[in-house]
This record gives C-alpha cells, sequence and structure tokens, in this order.
C-alpha cells in the first residue's frame, strides 16, 4: 500500500485550492466530484480571447485576500468596467419614496454595532423586519436578496441583509472601516477559471477531478476517504483531511462527528442557480441562428438584466453577457432539458439586445445544486461549530465565512494553518 497524504483537500474550489496551495511543501491530493477545479469560478475561453463565466465573475476592491494571491501568482487583473452599485435595483420615484423609511431603517441598524450574533440580527429573517411595510418594499428586498444572495426574504437574516448592502460586504456595520485596493473594481483576464487553475498548478499537489466522496472516517491515526472515480471505488489515506465541500455533503459523508457539528451542518442551506453565459461575436458578424426548441413562456431565464459583462464595447467588439436565473426562477426551470433553458436564455437576450440577436455564437450552460449558502437566520449562532476541526478533520468553504471568492480563500488559508497548528504541536516534522 502507498504512503499515506500529508493531507487529503474534499473540494478544488477557491477555499480547497487555496489550504491546498498553502500547503504547497506538503504531500496533498485535492478531490473533486466535478469534471473541473475550480468551482464556481467555472469559465470557458473561446480562440478570440473572449471568455465566459459561469459564476464567480469580478473581484471588488475589498476582496484584498484575492489580490494578495493573484500578485503571488502572477496573473493579470483588468478593470471590470462595472460597480456593484449596477446590480441595486434603481426603481420608479413611487417605490423610492415607499423604501426611504426602510433604508433610514437600515443605514440605522448598520450604524450601531453589536455581536453578530444578536438576536434582534441573527434571528431575525428579513421577512420578519420588513413587517408592516408596503408590498413594493417587500418585492424590493425579495429581488434584491435574491439576485444578491440566492435567497428569498424568508431565507435571509438582518444580519445576511446588511452583510452585503451597500459598500461594506464584509461587515455589517458602517462604524467598521473595511481596507480596500486602490485598484478599483477588476476581473481576471481570460475568466475567473484563471486564478483557480493556477492555484491549482502552484499548488503542486496531486488533483483528481470527476471523483466522489462516499465516505470520510478518521481512525488508529489516519484518516480514511472512500472515493468513486473513472475507475472505480478506492480509498485513499491521509493524515489530515481539509473538507471543502457543502456544508450538507459534509454532514452525510464525514462519519462520527460531534452531535453539535451534525446540527450545525444540518442547517446549511443553499440556494440553487442556472447559469447560461451569452457570448457574441464583433460588429459585423453573424452567425447561424441558434437552434430553437419550446421553453416556457411565463419563466424567467434572466434574473439580473444582464448587467454583468466582459470589459469592453460588446457591440463593437463583442464578449460575453453573464446571465444566470436565481434561485426561486431556477425552481421553475430546473428539470428542463438544457435546450429548452438554452431557447428561453435566447429568446430574453433577443428581447433585451435586437440588435445583437444575430451574433450569439455560444449559449453556456451549468446548473448549480449549490449555488450560494443562505444567510439564514440563525447563522452566526452556528459559525464557531462550522469552522470548528474535529480532531484531523478540519473546515473550510462558503458555509465558514463570507460567501464569495475572498472569503473561500480566508477560510482555506484558515483550515491550512489549523493543520500546520497540529503538526506543530505534535511534533511532526511534515
Amino acid at each position: 500500500m502507498s504512503s499515506p497524504y500529508d493531507v487529503a483537500v474534499l473540494g478544488a474550489g477557491v477555499a480547497g485550492l487555496t489550504a491546498a496551495y498553502r500547503l504547497r511543501d506538503l504531500d496533498v491530493i485535492v478531490i473533486d466530484a466535478d469534471s473541473h477545479v475550480g468551482g464556481r469560478t467555472l469559465s470557458q475561453q473561446f480562440d478570440d480571447g473572449s471568455w465566459a463565466n459561469f459564476a464567480a465573475q469580478y473581484v471588488s476592491n475589498d476582496k484584498l485576500k484575492v489580490f494578495e494571491l493573484a500578485d503571488e501568482l502572477d496573473l493579470d487583473l483588468i478593470p471590470s468596467g462595472f460597480h456593484s452599485d449596477s446590480s441595486r435595483v434603481a426603481g420608479n420615484d413611487d417605490l423610492k419614496r415607499a423604501l426611504a423609511p426602510w433604508l433610514e431603517k437600515l443605514n440605522d441598524e448598520m450604524a450601531r454595532p453589536r455581536p453578530a450574533d444578536a438576536a434582534e440580527l441573527d434571528g431575525l429573517t428579513v421577512a420578519e423586519w420588513l413587517e408592516g411595510a408596503p408590498d413594493s418594499v417587500h418585492d424590493y428586498f425579495e429581488l434584491w436578496c435574491g439576485q444578491l444572495l440566492f435567497a428569498s426574504n424568508m431565507e435571509t437574516s438582518l444580519h445576511g441583509l446588511m452583510l452585503v448592502w451597500g459598500d461594506q460586504r464584509v461587515t455589517p456595520f458602517t462604524t467598521e472601516q473595511v481596507p480596500r485596493s486602490n485598484r478599483g473594481e477588476v476581473v481576471f483576464k481570460g475568466g475567473t477559471n484563471t486564478f483557480t487553475r493556477a492555484l491549482a498548478k502552484a499548488s503542486g499537489a496531486t488533483i483528481e477531478t470527476e471523483t466522489l466522496v462516499i465516505a470520510v472516517e478518521e481512525s488508529e491515526g489516519l484518516c480514511r476517504v472512500v472515493v468513486e472515480g473513472p475507475s472505480g471505488d478506492r480509498t485513499i489515506e491521509a493524515r489530515h483531511v481539509i473538507s471543502a465541500l457543502p456544508g450538507t455533503v459534509a454532514r452525510d459523508v464525514i462519519r462520527h462527528l460531534p452531535p453539535a457539528k451534525v446540527k450545525a451542518l444540518s442547517r446549511v442551506r443553499y440556494g440553487c442557480n442556472i447559469a447560461t453565459p451569452i457570448s457574441v461575436l464583433p460588429e459585423g458578424q453573424t452567425v447561424e441562428p441558434l437552434p430553437l426548441v419550446p421553453s416556457r413562456h411565463s419563466a424567467i431565464y434572466c434574473s439580473n438584466d444582464y448587467v454583468l459583462r466582459t470589459p469592453g464595447d460588446i457591440a463593437r467588439d463583442g464578449g460575453c453577457f453573464h446571465a444566470y436565473i436565481h434561485d426561486s426562477h431556477a425552481r421553475v426551470v430546473w428539470d428542463d432539458d438544457p435546450a429548452s433553458i438554452r431557447s428561453g436564455a435566447w429568446r430574453s437576450f433577443a428581447a433585451a439586445f435586437p440588435e445583437l440577436a444575430d451574433r450569439v455564437h455560444h449559449i453556456g450552460f451549468k446548473r448549480w445544486r449549490h449555488a450560494l449558502p443562505h444567510r439564514h437566520a440563525g447563522r452566526m449562532a452556528d459559525e464557531e461549530v462550522l469552522k470548528a476541526s474535529c480532531g484531523a478533520i478540519h473546515f473550510c468553504g462558503d458555509y465558514t465565512w463570507t460567501s464569495n471568492m475572498d472569503g473561500a480563500a480566508r477560510s482555506g488559508e484558515a483550515a491550512a494553518q489549523r493543520v500546520r497548528d497540529t503538526l506543530s504541536t505534535s511534533g511532526n516534522p511534515t
């Protein structure tokens, strides 16, 4: 039998790959069930140098850990041509008047620092906080939470709303200063997946994709990871495991977890998402029309009004519009054939940009079953339990930190440090 790995990392998204990269002096294996590395940073590159992103799009100026890693890896970051404020719903004058007292109330909440797990923040849903508000205000926050958090007002805590509201994004309170890069909001040239592919390569780890984790168990000083891959079932041994799996998946496959850990992982819930990035050719070029099949007449096939797109003048030079269907709308078409969803996406795009319709040369497709973890009521009360290691098994990922690339990277670093701390106290030179 081969020697055990020092560390087995379960999940090849930003969190898992950052952990592997920070442990690159050790013998590490990274395992992922998908066919690509990078998780939700999936991108597709085209021969003309353009690209399409299927989830993670841009890096805002508060994502300092991503900037740090990108600089270490010598990656190209270019101005996004987008500002996150563009994701806000503008609304008409009637809506603005109806919103005014509630936005004032929200700003007041954000100006009063309190513990993150305070009952009036973490224990209160946005729907409860909005009690007495007119329907238009409920609808505004329903759309806003859906677009930014892939969750409804019923599934988002007031703390969760405050965490992503405005320019803060890493703290719920406007009284706390957030360090920022002077480079503004940027994107990875070539697509966001260039970031995670570079992390994977620089980690020096053994990378196995299309490999599903079936069970994880620690006994007799070793962790045993049972996997199902292209060559069948086998067991991988490692001295430590870092789980960057979705919370509920970790709960189901890791054996003998403490009851408090199982309970906290069971409360992690995810919004789903369907990505259909739409790529168009430069001005003057056309392509054979997309073969269309029936799609749902009343379904929503783009949730974000095509706000996110690759930098530059797409109308002139071509590029990609990031289109996705967030949770409540995605559930309607989730089981539909991809050809139907692509057809619905094209029809939606053609209605918004009729002048570009005959230049659509590619529509991507990806279902994200675990798109974003909900910032649900009680989430912060579980935070320390969710982050805690269990013996030689350590946890990181989107449900242990803020749910973005920066939070994922920081959680991966933290898990890697816990491995090092354990190795140091055990006297193990590796």
